[in-house]
């Protein structure tokens, strides 16, 4: 179980943690362990001896201390798979590749262990029940132990290597021959300096957190926030716009008929990341009390650290969005739910029944900015099925789109005051010149595109939200489109 769940983190990077990505990791150790089972239960029949077992364990541990060691380059030859297989088979196969011997042997623990352990038939049951009843507390701590105690504080490939570690130490007690020691030599592998998982051009500073896998990139005068392998945050020193889509965040505010001076006066995000939206809205609107929710205690502090996120009017809540929502003070004027991250979309954040609760702690007029994260024009299912759902609580919604090719689209809803017409008035009576270019950048028509949306298909719901089925679609189209473009560009 420990492999098990430094191995999602381990994947995530190059795969995300899709509902598709989840279903292949547990059906592949699934079967890894039932293949161990059967020639765990062949081999003890024909060797029943602790030197064997010992053997099998030593095995699993040092290819549990190697693999962190050779994953990078295998989990990027499966990745380079995407534009030809999908996510899926390409996850598959990079699981395959890491986990198979290492679990495959440690399944073969349970049988070998039943049948050294069982001397008196009569007290089959007995012992049978010891060994699974500790096997299962072994499984509780390595559930737990991982994320709560080693990936936080070790990152998750010295979490493996630990892991590895221990299997070592265990095998060498079965074993208890001075000439297997030099196999504890292999633990020093801990002590070793890895490189960056995914290596990037002007990396300033990398950590592991139990929910993703994170980077500090400079690149040029800005600093991104890389998650896994999506940009989640940006900061350039003494700029107010972005570039991307936190910038078409700020309209919402714009589309009412009334100066946000004469109403505007609590702002909840929710997807906080590293304080890219909290600053804007500081600078074009004021101090305006924030509540930011960022489920990652890592990424506030690298927000902290590298990206000025230090407005006195922000306070950050470590949890879940939905969860803070249980609990949340309000009501809230604006919220902006930014917490969607290209084909890992957390469903639960983006069901019919999130944005009711959403609505009932926001002021009556209150108005909504969603970023969506992904939409391409010859695939707007996803688009329009959003704003179906958002359209089944808030009656008024826009959509800013062709933002740029990597940025998504951008959801502003409200109620039925809300007017395009609305939006330059209200940003000169704002007076930031910011966010004037930004609204004359979508009124012109030569930039982004704001029109009125409406919603096609059912609503997602907390029983019914596939949203990873159409996302991992999009992504495999995305990768094979970028895959052409890299071999055009060999052949040029």
């Amino acid at each position: 179980m420990g492999l098990e769940m430094s191995a999602s983190r381990l994947i995530a990077p190059y795969f995300g943690s899709t509902l598709s990505v989840w279903t292949s990791l547990i059906g592949l150790v699934m079967i890894f362990l039932t293949v161990g089972y059967y020639l765990g239960g062949a081999l003890a029949d024909r060797a029943p001896s602790r030197a064997v077992l010992g053997s099998l364990v030593l095995a699993a541990g040092l290819l549990a201390l190697a693999l962190p060691l050779v994953s990078a380059p295998i989990l990027r030859a499966a990745w380079s798979l995407t534009p030809k297989a999908g996510l899926l088979p390409a996850s598959l196969l990079g699981t395959l590749a890491l986990f198979s011997l290492p679990t495959i042997l440690l399944g073969c623990v349970c049988p070998f262990a039943l049948k050294l352990s069982i001397n008196d038939l009569n007290r089959t049951g007995r012992t049978s029940g010891h060994i699974y009843a500790v096997s299962a507390l072994g499984s509780v701590v390595g559930t737990f132990l991982p994320a709560l105690v080693t990936i936080p504080r070790l990152g998750v490939r010295h979490s493996i290597m630990t892991f590895g570690a221990l299997l070592v130490v265990a095998a060498l007690l079965l074993l208890a021959r001075a000439r297997f020691l030099p196999a504890a030599g292999a633990v020093l592998l801990l002590a070793a300096p890895l490189p960056s998982m995914l290596p990037t051009r002007g990396e300033i500073a990398e950590r592991e957190s139990p929910y993703n896998y994170l980077r500090v990139v400079q690149a040029g005068p800005t600093r991104l926030l890389i998650v896994d392998w999506g940009a989640f945050s940006a900061y350039t020193p003494g700029e107010f716009r972005s570039g991307e889509y936190y910038d078409y965040l700020l309209l919402a505010p714009l589309l009412r008929p009334q100066p946000p001076d004469r109403w505007l006066r609590r702002v909840l995000v929710i997807g906080l990341g590293a304080g890219t939206v909290s600053k804007q809205i500081t600078a074009a609107y004021g101090p305006v009390p924030i509540d930011g929710v960022e489920i990652d205690p890592a990424i506030v502090d690298l927000g902290r650290s590298y990206f000025a996120m230090e407005e006195a009017s922000l306070q950050v809540h470590v949890t879940d969005g939905r969860a803070f929502l249980a609990g949340a003070r309000g009501p809230y004027d604006w919220v902006i739910v930014d917490a969607y991250q290209s084909s890992d979309i957390p469903f639960h954040l983006a069901t019919k029944e999130f944005f009711q609760e959403l609505r009932a702690r926001m002021t009556s007029g209150a108005v909504l900015a969603i970023n969506e994260a992904w939409w391409k024009p010859d695939d707007p299912v996803l688009l329009r099925r959003l704003v179906a759902t958002v359209q089944a609580v808030f009656p008024r919604v826009f959509t800013v789109t062709g933002i740029s090719r990597r940025s998504g689209a951008v959801l502003l809803a409200g109620e039925d005051d809300l007017s395009i017409s609305n939006l330059l008035p209200t940003a000169k009576a704002v007076g930031h010149s910011g966010l004037v270019e930004i609204t004359e950048e979508v009124l012109t028509g030569h930039g982004p595109r704001l029109s009125s949306a409406s919603g096609i298909g059912e609503p997602f719901t907390d029983d019914r939200a596939p949203i990873e089925e159409i996302a991992d679609r999009m992504y495999r189209e995305s990768r094979r489109e970028a895959y052409q473009r890299e071999q055009s560009a060999l052949k040029q």
